[in-house]
Formats: C-alpha cells, structure tokens, sequence
C-alpha cells in the first residue's frame, strides 16, 4: 500500500514560483483525502483511483524561508521546511551548459569563497536515459543551498545567471539543472515533438528495447576495454618502464619535438596508438620539496603523467584541463623528469597550444614546460571502435530528466545547446521551436520565457567549412518565436577549446536578458541589431538599433579592422568587403566582384578573423545572414 508520498521537487529547500499557481502534488491511498497548509491558506485534494493527487497553490509573493505542512486522513503527515518563494529556472543544454564550478574555479577563485547565498538554490538532476516513454519522477536529485561544498558540482552558466538574477531583483532563485555533454537537440524532445521525422522515431523506438540496449552498453565496454588492453600489452614503454626516466636504449630512439605541437605537423601524422614524451627540468631551490601544481593544458586523447617515476595524473578523454596535483616532496632540487603517456584513438593526437604548460606554485614560483622534448612511440594500432552514446538518441533525457519536471511550476528556461547538431544544421530551428512550443504545452504555459545562449567561437577541432556558422544563424532565426531571447557569445568562446571558460558573462548576458523582459529593467541587454541596409553609391549602410551613443570594432587580440563582412550577388558566391563604422551605422564597400549585392553576411565562419562589432554597452553583434 503507498502512503503519502512527496516527488523529489517537492522537498526541504525547495523554490516555488512566485505570482503563479504552483502545482503541488503527490501520491497516497485511493479514496483518503490529503490537506496541504502554506501561508495560512488550507488546502484539500482527493486521492484518485491512480492513487495521485494535486493541488493548487495560489499566487505569492516572493519571500521566505517558510514551512509546508501535509497531511492525509490516513494519519500521515510530512512537514516540508526552509521553502522560498521567488523564480524557478529550468537550465538545460549540453556540455555548455553541464559545465561545472568545479572546473572554472581557477578563473573565479573569488567566486567559491563568496558563493554562499541561501536565497540561491540548486537542484541537479543525474544522467539517465529512457526510450519507454515519460517518467513520472526523477531518479536523483535534491535542493541545496548556494555554498562552497555544493556548488561546485553545479553548472557554472546557471549559476552565474543565478548570482546575477538575485543581485538584480533580490528574488530568491531555483534552478532544475538537467542537462549532458554531447547530447543532441533531439535527444531533449518527446515523441510528440518529433512528429514529421520518422527517422528520430525509428531510432527511439529501436531504443526502446532493453535487449538491444544492453547489447549496446556490453559491445562499447567490451571494445573499449579491448583496445586498451591490446594497446597496453603491446607498448614498450610499459615493458620498459619509461615512465623511471632512463630506458637503457640508444638516445636516438628518442625524437625531438616541440610542445604544445599538433600531430599532423609532424612524424607523427595520423597516429594510432601510444607515444611516450619525455624532458627535464631544472627545480629551484625554493620550490623543491613543496606541493606544486602541474599543468598540461589539453590533450588529446588520454594522457598519464609522471613525475621522477611516481604517477602524478591521469585524464581518460581529450576535454578536461589537464590540472594535476604534485605532492610534497616530490620535487628536488635541480634537474628533474617528467614523462607523458599520451593515447591517440582516431589519428588526431595534439598537445593543445595556447594554453598553459607549467609546474607552479601559490608563492609564484613557475617552470615552463613549453618548448624541447622527447619522443619515443610505445605502440601503434588500429582505431579504437566507435562509441555508442546511448542517451544521447531521441527522446531519451527528455524521457528521463525533463518530462518528470512538467508538473513543477517554473518561471523561464535557459538553454545551451547545439554543438552535437552542428553537423547537421539545416534543420534546427524547425527542432529548436518545436522543443520551445512543446515545452509550453508540457508546462501549461503559452508564455513560458525561453532564453538561449548561441554557438560561441571555436575552431581547433572543425573543418574550415564546418556547420557551426549555419546553427548560429538557424538559432538566430528561432527568435521570430516570442518570448525566445538569444545571448550572442561569438566573443565568450575560446577559439582552441570546445568548452571556454567565461561562463561568468554567459550567466551574466542571461540574466540581462531576464531582467529587461521579465522585471523591465533599462539596463541595455541586446547587442547590436541591423534595422535596415540602404544602398548608396555603391555603398550598402547598415543602420543598427541597440547602438547607443554609437558602435565601436574590439576583437580582444584580432586587431580593430572589420575582417568578417562579406557579399554575394544572386549566384551567391561570397567576397570579402570592407567595412567602417560611422556611429550607429556600418558602412560596407563591396569589391568589383559584386557589383550588384543580393546578400550579406558578417561573422560566417568558425570563428572571427579581425574585430567584432560591440555597442555601448558592450555587448556584441550577433553573426547574421541578410538577404538585400
């Protein structure tokens, strides 16, 4: 027999939705009746024949904390504590927005020592998938209060939305934090979402098989666990333990080569298998003996380290910084070792550069790491098998993370998604408004705001024609849905790193956005916006709103030229123009191949190539395709 039970949402902690009807709900015996007591209002609901309840809270003010008390003509009573009323932000996405504290706490140390806020809540929602259809609650989760020992497992977008939110309203935040690395728009959507394309269906009900799936998971355990032990047994670092520094070969086994390098400029082009790095370096005698930290920016794909012999870290896939801990003791005065293990799976090795490679301390002692080192190849091999991302298919987190939320009253969405679709861009924006509107309906909220971060700068990984240019502009588009507003962040990217760090003014640029819709704030919040391009005398003058006292060229570290406009005539071939501004309005000058322009576009590429265009406030244009 059930007796009164509360969903996960429901709990000590918990955000309610301010100047709405907040659902509460629950589940107890058929036939008992369930009284729910909260600010002074009494509340009644019937167990049906299902054994579910529900009730209606009227609308509140913001405040709090505050207590709930249930109770059932069973006996059983649950008394629910430390409630707030404010607003509820449902933050969802990929690995953008999954993007923990945890790892931008070296750019914002300030940030985890000033982060407890009680009026700021969190509730993160695990990884789990299911293609069987909705379920009715979630597997995990609970509401914590904003503070050092719990935020930084928390998405750092979605808490600096949060931090700048509250700073701006004084509103207690929630935030239902659902989201995953390398998951697709589709895998977010529920079936009726994806009505009209047969093939994401076919794929969710193939999924909807337990035997395939376990097959599935068995296969990429089985394989991945393979390769690696093939690999391990066949390297001849290992057998000779290269890891002790000296090896007992001729040094001309040894190759020299220079980091941080990508493979392709190299010997080592197209390798598969393991590679040995090794150099010495000389410690100065205020650093030896103390803890020191180690920095090996990104590689890719797996790398294992060691210092003077002993295991110092270890990454298993290409994303995460390499930040590694060195011990006390284990450094000596004068000339010491370090060797990397680096594991290479598809033939794309690197040492990712522009990024930092040193051992260093709190007391400002640094070693450079960049520069001369050593090569020696452990073993070479096929390409490890494919994975297959289970949770990523359609419908399958929807399923599992976002559906059992439906019946929670939220004030507003934030959402960062689209590097996993970018390789198949045409059709996002048909996917995007499906998810905004059926997210509506799931809500019951025709209104609910839905506010997006765009793509962001980056290349290293892409092809120089790759479809990140046309996702921007398909989720430019997506904002001819009302209540839809987009942060451009083509200058918040690092153009050498999938996931950059400057998650502090995502946050920040959501919340602009959120405080000038919801709250009205004056506070400009847009970036530039073309309002209308007149031609004149061969000129094309674009006249753009949100411009303030007038627009300005900054690039952070790309120069001050307007690089990234181009046109095309009717056959659509695109060239370069030239491009000044004249206060609030940018003046293009096309070049002879275009005489006659039907089409312009500015920032169409993986990432800028001179300076982007800024308004008064700051904030930056967003990359858009017009057609003349």
């Amino acid at each position: 027999m059930i007796e009164l039970k509360l969903p996960r949402l429901i709990s000590d902690g918990m955000v309610l939705q301010q100047k709405s009807r907040v659902h509460i709900w629950g589940w107890d015996v058929p036939g008992r009746k369930v009284m729910v007591s909260f600010l002074g209002m009494e509340y009644t609901a019937a167990v049906n024949d299902g054994g579910q309840w529900e009730i209606w809270l009227a609308g509140m003010e913001a405040g709090g904390p505050f207590t709930m008390d249930i109770s059932d003509t069973g006996g059983n009573e649950v008394v629910i504590s430390d409630i707030l009323v404010g607003d509820v932000w449902m933050c969802s996405g990929q690995s953008n927005m999954e993007l923990s504290m945890e790892r931008v706490k070296d750019d914002y140390p300030e940030e985890i020592i000033n982060c407890q806020n009680p009026n700021i809540r969190t509730f993160k929602i695990m990884e789990h998938g299911d293609f069987h259809g909705p379920l009715n609650e979630l597997l995990s989760g609970e509401w914590k209060q904003s503070q050092a020992d719990t935020i930084l497992q928390f998405s750092a977008t979605a808490f600096f939305f949060a931090k700048e939110m509250y700073r701006i309203t004084g509103i207690p935040i929630g935030l239902i934090n659902a989201s995953l690395g390398g998951s697709r728009i589709e895998s977010w959507m529920g079936r009726d979402m994806l009505e009209g394309y047969p093939e994401y269906l076919d794929m969710a009900d193939c999924y909807s098989n337990d035997v395939f799936v376990k097959e599935q998971l068995d296969k990429n355990e089985k394989q991945s666990q393979q390769w690696h032990q093939n690999l391990d047994a066949a390297d001849l670092g290992f057998i000779g333990h290269w890891e002790q520094g000296e090896d007992g070969s001729e040094g001309c086994q040894w190759k020299p080569v220079t980091i941080p390098i990508f493979f392709r400029d190299t010997e080592l082009k197209g390798f598969i298998g393991s590679v040995w790095f090794r150099r010495r370096f000389q410690v100065p005698p205020e650093m030896a003996g103390k803890q020191a930290k180690l920095w090996l920016g990104t590689m890719v794909d797996s790398d294992t380290v060691y210092i003077n012999g002993v295991l110092t870290g270890h990454t298993d896939y290409q994303y995460p910084p390499r930040k590694y801990e060195i011990p006390e003791g284990l450094l000596t005065e004068g000339e010491n070792q370090i060797v990397i293990r680096l594991k290479c799976e598809k033939g794309e090795g690197r040492f990712t550069p522009d990024k930092k490679y040193a051992i260093w301390d709190k007391a400002g002692g640094e070693i450079d790491l960049t520069g001369s080192w050593e090569y020696r190849i452990g073993a070479t091999c096929s390409q490890i098998p494919e994975t297959d991302f289970v949770n990523w298919k359609p419908t399958g987190l929807y399923h599992g993370m976002t559906a059992p939320c439906h019946l929670y009253t939220i004030g507003g969405i934030i959402w960062y998604q689209g590097e996993a679709n970018a390789h198949a861009p045409d059709n996002y924006r048909d996917l995007m408004e499906r998810l905004i509107l059926g997210y509506r309906r799931k809500w019951q909220n025709e209104k609910l705001p839905f506010f997006y971060v765009q793509l962001p700068n980056f290349s290293i990984d892409l092809e120089e024609e790759s479809g990140w240019p046309k996702l921007r502009e398909q989720q430019r588009l997506a904002l001819n849905l009302p209540g839809t507003e987009m942060v451009t962040a083509i200058d918040l990217g690092e153009d050498n790193d999938l996931h950059p760090l400057n998650k502090r003014e995502v946050g920040r640029r959501l919340a602009l956005l959120a405080a000038a819709v919801l709250y009205e704030k004056k506070e400009e919040c847009y970036g530039p916006r073309v309002e209308r391009a007149d031609k004149k005398q061969g000129e094309i003058h674009l006249i753009c709103a949100h411009a303030g006292k007038g627009l300005s060229a900054d690039s952070k570290g790309k120069g001050t030229s307007l690089k990234d406009f181009e046109a095309a005539g009717s056959e659509g071939r695109f060239f370069p123009v030239k491009a000044r501004i004249e206060k609030a309005t940018i003046v293009l000058t096309c070049p002879k191949e275009v005489p006659d322009p039907a089409v312009i576009r500015y920032c169409y590429a993986n990432t800028n190539q001179g300076a982007l265009v800024y308004n008064e406030a700051g904030l930056p244009m967003s990359p858009f395709v017009m057609k003349l």
